[in-house]
C-alpha cells in the first residue's frame, strides 16, 4: 500500500484535534466559560442568567461545529487514502482508460447475468 501524502496527513491531524477540543468545550462549557472569563473579561459582577445563556450557546453551537470539524476531517482521510488511486487513473492514457472501462463492462456484465 502506499504511503498517505503528507498535507493529508497533516490536516487530518489538525482537524482531529480541533474537534476533539471544540467536543470538549461544547460538551462542558461551564469550564471553558469561567477560564475565558478569567483572563479575558473585566472583574466585575456576572449574573448567574447571562452565565446560562452564554452557556447553553456554546452547547448550542459547539455541537454543530464541532460535528463540522469531524466531517471534515473525515472527508481529508478519506481524500487522503484514495490518493494514490485517484493518481493512478489520472496517469493512464486515453487508450488504457478505454481498455480498464470495458474489462470493467465485461466483468460487471458476467457478474449480473443469471447462472445456468
Amino acid at each position: 500500500m502506499r504511503e498517505i501524502p503528507i498535507q493529508y496527513q497533516i490536516a487530518c491531524v489538525i482537524l482531529t484535534a480541533l474537534f476533539i477540543w471544540s467536543f470538549s468545550i461544547a460538551r462542558e462549557p461551564r469550564g471553558w466559560r469561567r477560564l475565558f472569563q478569567s483572563m479575558f473579561s473585566k472583574s466585575e459582577t456576572f449574573s448567574v442568567n447571562k452565565n446560562k445563556v452564554i452557556d447553553e450557546a456554546l452547547k448550542r453551537y459547539g455541537i454543530g461545529i464541532a460535528m463540522i470539524i469531524l466531517v471534515v476531517d473525515v472527508s481529508c482521510f478519506v481524500l487522503g487514502v484514495t490518493y494514490p488511486f485517484r493518481e493512478k487513473i489520472r496517469t493512464l492514457s486515453p487508450e488504457q482508460r478505454d481498455n480498464m472501462n470495458e474489462i470493467n463492462k465485461v466483468k460487471g456484465s458476467t457478474n449480473s447475468s443469471p447462472l445456468p
